[in-house]
């Protein structure tokens, strides 16, 4: 996707570094690199093999449970397993975010991930279509993946899952949400505890984490992370960058919320919210954010959380998602496979603990 998205400046040349924070600025941006990005995806849906649909897509109301800042509709797309059978047993549920700098992108992006999934897995598969910025700037995103996780929690029955059998994966945007929706989650429970007006939250268990070249420090400066990058030339475009900070992120003092930047949480929050083992973590060797997946890894680690950890070689941010219609890089299929064995680990353990 990068090289692509490097190519657009040829054929977009208006498309410079953003001058000014209008937001209406900002939402026209974000609508042309939107249409862009779905071409891409367009493309990288031709090869082979081809990545499956969804089943169904359902809709929900959030603000039932008086967390959320601000009302809306999310989608959630449902790809079953084969030979799914809700009458007879419940299934384990993966329940993904898609990235795209919180400023683009659609659950649909992820559809070789979930072909992957199904295949090695029992698991439903839930892709969550939340709402973006600018329209919808930090945090969002964050209580939209909270409200899915509460949504099929308390609807478990009629979407055929075990909602103590819940494993979340993203990639990049999304892959920050993997760790901040659990944080904000855990905030919310917290809240409960000590406010009896405000609705009771269902029960659910975050069983796994895995996590694609995610963002999770937003303290750090753009231009910081290039310094810091073993191939600053390789980096998502400064345009861009600078279009998914100012979009998501219009506040600078939100960088240091836990539920924008995971790795400003504290270590008592981490430990409580974040699942003790079958964690993974993959960054991209050429990618700005590799360090502080690194770090933020070996913090988890450190807390007693068990990590498995992976630098995916001489690749960039978003190398799994090229718009090569002719093939799908072989290192994608690789650590897509790594990252179901954590799923499969994390599904079977609770599976033997209380078998549904």
């Amino acid at each position: 996707m990068l090289s692509y998205i490097n190519r657009l400046f040829d054929l977009v040349p208006y498309l410079h570094p953003i001058t000014s924070t209008s937001r209406r600025q900002l939402q026209i941006q974000a609508y042309i690199w939107r249409s862009l990005a779905k071409a891409g995806f367009w493309f990288h849906s031709l090869a082979l093999p081809r990545p499956p649909n969804h089943a169904f897509a359902k809709a929900f109301t959030t603000g039932n449970y008086g967390r959320s800042g601000s009302k809306g509709t999310v989608y959630l797309y449902c790809y079953l397993p084969e030979g799914f059978e809700p009458k007879r047993r419940k299934y384990p549920v993966i329940v993904n975010f898609h990235g795209g700098g919180f400023t683009m992108g659609s659950a649909t992006d992820d559809r070789r991930w979930a072909g992957a999934a199904l295949q090695a897995t029992t698991a439903v598969f839930v892709s969550v279509e939340y709402r973006l910025a600018p329209e919808n700037p930090f945090p969002v995103a964050v209580e939209d993946g909270c409200e899915a996780i509460l949504h099929l929690a308390a609807n478990s029955e009629r979407y055929g899952i075990d909602p103590h059998r819940i494993a979340l994966s993203g990639f990049s945007a999304g892959a920050n949400m993997v760790f901040t929706v659990p944080l904000m989650l855990s905030s919310w429970q917290t809240r409960s505890s000590g406010d009896t007006d405000l609705p009771q939250l269902p029960l659910y268990s975050i069983i796994s984490i895995v996590a694609f070249y995610p963002p999770l420090d937003f303290r750090v400066t753009r231009d910081s992370k290039r310094a810091s990058s073993m191939r600053p030339d390789k980096a998502l475009p400064t345009v861009l960058t600078t279009l998914f900070d100012a979009s998501y992120m219009p506040e600078p003092a939100n960088a240091s919320s836990a539920f924008a930047s995971p790795a400003a949480a504290p270590s008592d929050m981490l430990s409580e919210a974040l699942p003790s083992e079958n964690i993974g973590l993959y960054s991209c060797e050429w990618d700005t954010l590799h360090a502080e997946g690194l770090v933020f890894a070996q913090r988890l680690q450190h807390l007693g959380k068990t990590v498995e950890y992976e630098s995916i070689p001489e690749v960039v941010h978003g190398f799994d998602k090229a718009p090569n219609p002719m093939s799908v890089d072989p290192k994608a299929d690789l650590f897509y496979r790594k990252a179901c064995i954590i799923l499969c680990q994390a599904i079977d353990q609770e599976a033997q603990k209380s078998p549904t």
